[in-house]
């Protein structure tokens, strides 16, 4: 996520996605968005990855889930003052026919709302000629009381899928996978990017590494629903990360995509979801426009991580 006052962050400060670089030639299979879960039962997640991929690791928000896997946060955002983390905010629930993680914004008053950031007891980075898949189905919606509405409408939204090592950061970088800004009645942006220093609270390269998504990428498509991925690789020493949403992909990145980039110091990452409300820049997010409606959501329907040899 873009970092803005790095030097007041504290050393567990971190904001991130799961990176990585994809292959063309991988087995993959994607079952149809449009079927509809069991009431009482969930097949598997909706990414499923042929031989050599082996999963390492699955969530599938099964709806009464404790979310065990993961570890629920209690504090503010470090990029906003107008947004605090509840760990009873994340919660599994049925939405579109799908068994979800649900993260929700509530305004508590003018300037203050509450949201939510879980972040994944499990970690992973590649050893050397390796690959590590990581994929999530996420899709961003508001309410406007019972009526719901395009995440387009709103202003203020901050919602991002990344993965991060928290000590640290950002010596052992950051992968922001998917960013989403909303400024209606202007577009809405998503984007990628890398963060990375060599001293903790430092970030040494700005926003160099950010991308912006396909300018054909339609939030509203596909019922909203998306594939988001990264694919992170370590190939005879040498790492490369790629980022894709729907199978298209959004950036490669590479030691020369930006000045002080060293992707062979990034890891172990721990995957997160969360979703902030504005901003400590005022010229970013302007906290006198934010409109969320009743609430901004994010529902994630699966998250996996394969691994294979290359």
């Amino acid at each position: 996520m873009k970092k803005l006052n790095l030097f007041a962050l504290t050393v567990t400060c971190v904001l991130g996605v799961g990176f990585a670089s994809c292959a063309d030639d991988a087995a993959l299979i994607v079952k149809d968005p449009s079927a509809s879960a069991s009431t009482n039962s969930k097949s598997s997640t909706s990414k499923t990855a042929a031989a050599p991929w082996v999963k390492q690791f699955e969530d599938t928000f099964d709806v009464g889930s404790n979310l065990s896997q993961w570890t629920k946060e209690q504090r503010a955002d470090y990029n906003s003052w107008y947004c605090d983390y509840y760990s009873s905010v994340p919660t599994t629930q049925w939405r579109d026919g799908k068994q979800c993680l649900e993260i929700k914004t509530t305004k508590l008053s003018t300037y203050k709302y509450q949201s939510g950031f879980i972040s994944s007891n499990y970690q992973y980075k590649p050893e050397n000629n390796t690959e590590y898949m990581l994929s999530a189905n996420i899709k961003l919606i508001a309410m406007d009381g019972g009526t719901y509405k395009s995440f387009t409408d709103t202003y203020g939204a901050w919602p991002a899928f990344w993965s991060v090592q928290q000590n640290g950061w950002p010596t052992k970088g950051e992968t922001d996978i998917m960013e989403g800004y909303s400024f209606a009645p202007n577009a809405s942006r998503f984007t990628s990017n890398l963060f990375y220093g060599t001293s903790s609270g430092a970030n040494q390269l700005g926003n160099a590494a950010e991308r912006n998504y396909p300018g054909n990428f339609n939030i509203n498509g596909n019922g909203g629903w998306h594939l988001y991925e990264s694919f992170w690789k370590m190939k005879d020493n040498v790492v490369t990360v790629t980022i894709k949403v729907d199978n298209v992909t959004v950036a490669t990145y590479t030691n020369s995509s930006a000045g002080n980039l060293n992707l062979n110091n990034f890891g172990p990452h721990s995957i997160i979801f969360n979703l902030n409300v504005g901003s400590k820049d005022s010229n970013f997010i302007d906290p006198n426009k934010i409109n969320l409606f009743s609430t901004v959501m994010m529902w994630v329907d699966d998250v996996t991580v394969y691994k294979r040899p290359i």
